[in-house]
């Protein structure tokens, strides 16, 4: 992104940073200028002030062309119509409300509409990929395809500029729920995300976790999993945080005896997992808790087990893998001392600490990150570490992330338009049962076949979107599920495939990174990730994982899936502590004892103790007697 900015002209560079200055000032304005001015500012206004701000920058930052160096005519003329359509759409904005624009009555609000498809299709193209861009156009368009199709499918016929007025005007399209989730939650946490970027908090938890975690064998691969974790959960963008924390720990893996493509996996896997990690989660976490109508707290807090047990499977992994091949610590002598990185990173740790607390007790979801920027730039400035660069990196990362947020977001809302306005999604829903025949476990795979696929074709928010309203219903109606299990079993599913060949975009992107073979690594990265696999069941049957449940419950379940945990592990290493190197025809048994024991069920768990008790006796007698 940094590059390509600097390829652009000086004038355009100035657009780019005058843009996201105004746009930050009307997020701020409409936020907190309101009330203190007594005024208001219609929803839809807002939102389109918003995609007039921040959509013209995916043209101007992110390339058509992989090989494009700079931007060409098309780029610009992209970035000045959708910077003009939506200033025109907020002057009509208080119109739009009275008498909304579902079947546009002039030529020019057609062409408007005609215009900001193409865009916002495009806007997903560059930020997506194409197949994101090939499924929002073929889901969008289905009102058209609709009367053709059979069965519970169909719906009825609709003029094309009905479907383009419902799409693009209405508050179930462009500006429906996606729209509002970020427009309303998400930027204040990309704000937050940017600036503390800016201002060197990642290098901070490298530091944090090199100095805890960097001296223990492999430590540094822990390092790499711990920052990798905390990043990511700021960010929300599993490819970003490959990138950019991957760009340093991937050769420091390399360097310390970790082989090119289990250096990769190991960043592939702790990445993707960092997009469903507390306290920020991402989009994901705000759209589940609109869609269940919970506090935001409480997705949070269910999240925080399964995300402790799948970085537990990691440090485990990286930890037995190190004491097979003999791999130490990074030298003391290489870390600051730990009191000068606490000295220096404790505005970040005091405001990470204040966001969980907003979130959790004092339930500001909206104005959470506002106020932890606001307790964040104070501490720089009386420390002199914040400068006229800071702001200005702090600036054009927040136009950055935002921009490449909506080109994510804006094509979803035409996805929930496409199915919402025909009636689809219940027929799906319908559809899937029937195929199912009611079986609930056939329905369960058929739903994670389905999540796994959008997956590949778009980006997680996407997938979980259309599956929240359409899967989700089904489950939770034929299987009697804890609902919030039932939605967080979808977005992790929808996750999986940026480490699960063929596709495996976040894998790919490490190896690039670590001059490793793509495929081999997305194989590491699976084996590496095995666990999060199965965690999704676990939860999904035993909602005590999402502590949910009386505390004795919650602790019982927790201990046997931890333990499960490790003994998966341990089979898939090939090593386990005490034990040293396990014999070929033991793995298996680790492996199927893990699964056993974590699956909330008393007979198999039982089974499962005394298999593998059976095994590491006799492994722990024979090693005793050499």
């Amino acid at each position: 992104m940094e590059g390509r900015f600097a390829s652009l002209p000086s004038w355009a560079r100035a657009w780019v940073l005058l843009t996201s200055l105004l746009g930050l000032c009307l997020i701020l304005f409409y936020f907190f200028g309101l009330n203190l001015l007594r005024k208001s500012l219609l929803d839809l206004t807002y939102y389109w002030l918003l995609l007039a701000f921040f959509l013209p920058l995916t043209f101007l930052l992110f390339p058509a062309r992989s090989q494009d160096k700079q931007p060409y005519w098309y780029d610009y003329a992209l970035a000045i119509g959708a910077q003009g359509s939506g200033l025109l759409l907020a002057w009509h904005g208080p119109s739009m409300v009275l008498r909304p624009w579902t079947n546009p009555e002039s030529f020019w609000q057609a062409a408007v509409a005609i215009f900001l498809l193409l865009a916002v299709l495009e806007g997903a193209r560059r930020a997506g990929g194409l197949g994101f861009a090939l499924v929002a156009l073929l889901l969008g368009a289905y009102p058209l395809l609709a009367p053709y199709m059979p069965g519970l499918l169909w719906g009825p016929p609709i003029t094309w500029r009905e479907a383009l007025g419902y799409g693009m005007y209405s508050t179930q399209g462009l500006l429906g729920l996606p729209m509002r989730t970020v427009g309303e939650l998400l930027v204040g946490f990309l704000v937050l995300a940017a600036f503390l970027v800016a201002t060197g908090a990642g290098q901070t938890f490298l530091e944090l976790a090199s100095v805890l975690f960097g001296w223990t064998r492999g430590g540094a691969a822990k390092v790499s999993v711990m920052a990798s974790g905390l990043f990511g959960s700021l960010s929300g963008s599993i490819l970003s945080n490959v990138a950019s924390t991957g760009s340093v720990t991937i050769p420091t893996m390399i360097r310390s005896g970790f082989s090119r493509t289990y250096a990769a996996a190991v960043e592939a896997c702790a990445s993707t997992g960092g997009v469903l990690m507390p306290p920020v989660m991402g989009a994901v976490a705000f759209v589940m808790a609109t869609l269940l109508g919970i506090p935001y707290g409480q997705v949070v807090m269910a999240a925080l087990i399964p995300s402790f047990l799948y970085y537990l499977s990691l440090f485990a992994h990286v930890d037995l893998y190190a004491a097979r091949h003999g791999l130490r610590g990074l030298p003391q002598r290489n870390h600051p001392p730990i009191r000068e990185i606490l000295r220096k990173g404790a505005p970040f740790i005091l405001v990470l600490a204040f966001l969980v607390f907003a979130l959790i007790y004092l339930r500001l979801e909206r104005f959470a990150p506002f106020y932890a920027l606001g307790m964040l730039l104070p501490f720089l400035i009386l420390q002199k570490r914040v400068s006229l660069e800071t702001m200005y990196r702090g600036i054009l990362a927040a136009g950055s992330l935002i921009s490449q947020t909506l080109a994510l977001i804006l094509p979803v809302g035409l996805i929930l338009a496409g199915l919402l306005g025909t009636g689809a999604a219940p027929a799906l829903t319908g559809a899937l049962v029937q195929l199912g025949e009611g079986n609930l476990f056939l329905i369960l795979f058929l739903g994670v076949l389905v999540a796994f696929l959008l997956g590949m074709a778009g980006v997680m928010v996407a997938a979980y979107i259309l599956l929240a309203v359409t899967l989700a219903p089904a489950l939770s109606r034929l299987g009697d599920f804890y609902p919030l299990a039932v939605h967080l079993f979808i977005a992790y599913w929808s996750m999986l495939s940026a480490i699960t060949p063929p596709v495996a975009v976040a894998a790919f992107l490490a190896a690039r990174l670590a001059g490793a073979n793509p495929l081999t690594t997305s194989w590491e990265a699976m084996k590496l990730g095995l666990a999060i696999y199965f965690i999704p069941f676990f939860f999904l049957f035993e909602p005590a994982l999402l502590l949910h449940g009386s505390p004795a419950s919650i602790a019982y379940h927790i201990l046997l899936a931890l333990t499960g945990i490790l003994l998966l592990v341990g089979g898939l290493e090939g090593y386990f502590w005490g034990l040293g190197h396990l014999p070929l025809w033991t793995r298996p048994i680790y492996i199927l004892g893990g699964l056993l024991l974590a699956i909330p069920e008393g007979t198999t768990s039982l089974m499962a103790i005394l298999l593998v008790l059976l095994v590491s006796g006799w492994l722990w007698s024979k090693r005793r007697k050499l």
